[in-house]
């Protein structure tokens, strides 16, 4: 029975793409008849599966197999959920040590969405749900990851318009955001103050994967009347404990860059 709202053609590729979780490949006759469907409807699916680059043909016998994507893909969704059960102690132990709110993030196209989160237990706190999205550009969240990426990506979002503005002290001009971006991958993590919201600052430092690359960032978020300049070294020591933690935890083999204080506190 068809589901209110369903693709009817979505839908038979979704059965297509999970027929490959019980058969390392399929003929077009074969799927066909574990489909229940005409080998042409199934064909002109694992052809255009193909072109997408989900699927690939072997020449030689006709058959379809998965492509390298899928397995890619397979493995971000493994991961994505290996981290959260992994995060889960870092980020409950960050809020004991720290009294704030902890989250982690991830990045997702041209912004940073949060994966978990743990609210600070104290009455006036910033509470940072799973799901919410933030600008790269604008507070801890976005600048510790966007900090880490290929630099080709970084001028792409530079190029691709105006920076999203929230408060005064949010960096749109690129040459002040790209001075930022090296300030925190010299000094291992990163630093806000009331660039998305007004009172509220943050410590964040870069996650690494198993394969040296960063796609995540851990912060600490807390009112700027509890995180004042002279408690800023301590909040940045912590996160960076939690962030090599949580690196080494997921396969990162080479240490985490240490940080190193900074001068410089405000931006």
């Amino acid at each position: 029975m068809a589901i209110p709202g369903e693709i009817q053609s979505v839908q038979r590729a979704v059965s297509v793409l999970r027929a490959f979780g019980s058969a390392d490949e399929w003929s077009t006759a074969s799927l066909g008849r574990e489909l229940g469907l005409h080998k042409s409807v199934v064909h002109r699916l694992l052809v255009t599966l193909a072109s997408g680059g989900l699927l690939r043909q072997d020449e030689r016998t006709g058959r379809f197999r998965l492509a390298p994507a899928m397995v890619s893909l397979g493995r971000r969704a493994e991961q994505s959920h290996d981290v959260l059960a992994i995060a889960r102690p870092v980020l409950q132990h960050l809020v004991e040590t720290s009294q704030e709110t902890v989250s982690l993030c991830v990045l997702q196209d041209d912004h940073g969405v949060c994966l978990a989160n743990v609210d600070s237990p104290q009455s006036m706190r910033f509470t940072i749900r799973p799901g919410e999205s933030f600008p790269l550009n604008a507070g801890c969240v976005g600048k510790v990851i966007l900090a880490f990426q290929p630099q080709r990506f970084i001028e792409s979002l530079l190029a691709a318009g105006p920076l999203p503005r929230f408060t005064d002290r949010t960096l749109v001009a690129p040459a002040t955001l790209g001075d930022e971006l090296a300030r925190i991958r010299a000094q291992g993590y990163g630093f806000s103050d009331a660039e998305i919201t007004p009172g509220a600052r943050s410590v964040g430092a870069p996650v690494y994967t198993a394969d040296g690359d960063v796609q995540y960032s851990l912060v600490i978020s807390a009112p700027s009347l509890r995180l004042t300049d002279d408690r800023v070294p301590q909040f940045v020591d912590m996160v960076c404990r939690g962030a090599a933690e949580l690196s080494r935890a997921l396969g990162h083999a080479a240490p985490a860059p240490a940080h190193r204080p900074s001068a410089r506190i405000g931006s």
